[in-house]
């Protein structure tokens, strides 16, 4: 951002609206679909050697091939936000995931919130309404969030500049 003199340095801490949220969901989901091929090239190769006989590519069915695409997007949403507050699209977008005190989430939340998203993805959308740029999971939740450009390296807490996060 130019212009005004300004960066986008000075949204550090600042509460990410929907744009930027999708943009990080552009780069994760062909991550996640890189993700599930190899699951699906595990099992198959997995299923070859268990059985000895000749090769074949297992046919899950649509049910058990989106019940294992929407595993693989909680457990890569879930562990990213657990481990370094983000996702690799989030890195990009220089966006990070915080809990109501404003550090990374734990395990437990990041699943819970992971789950959400994916099972209720419309309620992402309510950034773009909300005040506080808040999904629904993070109403639910007390999640947020925030532009973030530090590494995942920096320990110190964000605290988000627009809105208090509820305590």
């Amino acid at each position: 951002m130019s212009g005004n003199g300004s960066s986008v340095h000075a949204l550090q801490g600042r509460r990410a609206g929907v744009v930027s949220r999708l943009l990080a969901a552009c780069v994760d989901l062909p991550v996640v679909l890189i993700g599930l091929g190899l699951v699906y090239l595990g099992i198959s190769g997995a299923m070859f050697l268990l059985r000895g006989d000749r090769f074949r590519f297992p046919s899950p069915g649509v049910l058990g091939a989106v019940g294992i695409g929407q595993l693989v997007l909680i457990l890569y949403l879930a562990i990213g936000w657990s481990t370094i507050g983000r996702t690799p699209g989030q890195q990009v977008a220089g966006l990070r995931v915080l809990d109501r005190r404003g550090s990374r989430p734990r395990l437990g939340l990041s699943l819970l919130r992971a789950l959400l998203c994916v099972v209720f993805p419309i309620g992402l959308l309510w950034s773009a309404v909300s005040r506080t740029n808040a999904s629904v999971q993070d109403l639910i939740l007390r999640t947020s969030v925030v532009y973030d450009w530090r590494s995942h390296n920096a320990r110190r807490q964000v605290e988000p500049k627009d809105a208090a996060v509820t305590k």
